[in-house]
């Protein structure tokens, strides 16, 4: 929480940092998992500040500077006067408290808006496209390179994701988590030594951490750490809308070559990924690699079977998808294999 030092030491960073003395802090405006966001105003500042504050010591003391850095390294890059793909603008920072300072986002998120319309297929597109849009600006000021992956890296992530969010049950009975970790593992070698597209990755690119505005795009929560593959940003926000919102995958789709499923079409070609089908087909592996991850988070909320509704919903939504993924990547992959 936001003791009284702390508050006036935020206070004393933004007269500071903007030669004003009139600012005020609301009380927690957001309570999320990890963190409390509070908003400071400013009567003659031309906009809001987020005052973000991790919650649990000892895991996220050490994680504010690597936030602050990214933020700090790429609005520059990003935050032209007229840029349409922004990243907030930092005011300070307080690693002891685990609290930074940042430009408070503006816009709905995308998470928020997937809702809003879900009967207004134009608008959900929309929002969809300039998300991606976003990823590909800021990849391109990411050290973006092409370089060949660490192929031993997918599996091994899993094993770990399935020991850290106590999923072994999911892992060793259901058949289909069962044909999504072998596919993963046997499937591996095709993509060894290509060339695939690399940059520092965003790390929690998800319809939350998007806010879409009237002028801009603005993503928060950016890691910009690891250098992986680019695929990666991508299908992590991929798996998230498709499990999490209806129609955005559906069975149908998956029975077509995958060039024809409208979700997949739409972000790839927002993100001009390349068309070649090798790429493709490395996309689709990496897309079952988070799929497996999102459908293991989403079990371990539902062990006591005390979630809500949609989560169990998701749940089924996660299998029939792995279904469609394995099923397609398995053919895609063998085609590929005869073309090489």
């Amino acid at each position: 929480m936001l003791s009284a030092d702390l508050q006036r030491q935020i206070i004393q960073q933004l007269s500071k940092q903007t030669g004003l003395g009139d600012w005020v802090i609301e009380a927690p405006v957001i309570e999320a998992r990890e963190c409390f966001v509070y908003k400071a105003s400013s009567a003659t500042y031309h906009h809001a500040i987020a005052i973000k504050i991790y919650r649990d010591q000892k895991r996220r003391k050490h994680n504010v500077m690597p936030q602050y850095t990214a933020l700090e390294r790429f609005a520059p890059l990003l935050n032209a006067d007229d840029s349409q793909y922004r990243v907030p603008v930092v005011y300070g920072h307080f690693p002891e408290q685990r609290a930074f300072l940042m430009e408070w986002a503006e816009g709905t998120s995308l998470e928020r808006r997937l809702w809003r319309y879900c009967y207004h297929q134009n608008r959900q597109q929309h929002d969809m496209r300039r998300t991606f849009n976003w990823l590909k600006a800021f990849h391109q000021h990411a050290d973006y390179e092409t370089k060949s992956a660490n192929m031993n890296r997918y599996l091994n992530r899993l094993k770990q994701f399935i020991q850290q969010h106590e999923s072994d049950a999911l892992s060793a009975d259901n058949a289909v988590f069962q044909t999504g970790l072998a596919c993963i593992e046997r499937l591996a070698d095709q993509f060894r030594g290509m060339d695939i597209a690399h940059a520092r990755l965003h790390g929690d690119f998800t319809p939350s951490n998007m806010m879409i505005g009237k002028e801009a795009v603005t993503a928060i929560d950016i890691a910009g750490a690891q250098l992986l593959p680019v695929a990666e940003d991508i299908c992590l926000q991929l798996s998230y809308i498709a499990i999490g919102y209806p129609n955005m995958l559906t069975r149908g789709d998956m029975k077509k070559s995958p060039a024809e499923w409208p979700l997949l079409a739409l972000i790839l070609e927002a993100y001009d990924y390349p068309a070649d089908h090798k790429q493709r087909c490395f996309v689709l592996y990496v897309f079952l690699y988070q799929l497996l991850r999102r459908w293991a988070v989403i079990e371990s909320r539902n062990k006591g079977r005390r979630t809500p509704l949609v989560d169990r919903w998701r749940l089924r939504n996660s299998e029939m998808i792995v279904v469609g993924v394995c099923r397609t990547l398995e053919k895609t992959c063998h085609q590929n294999g005869n073309r090489s």
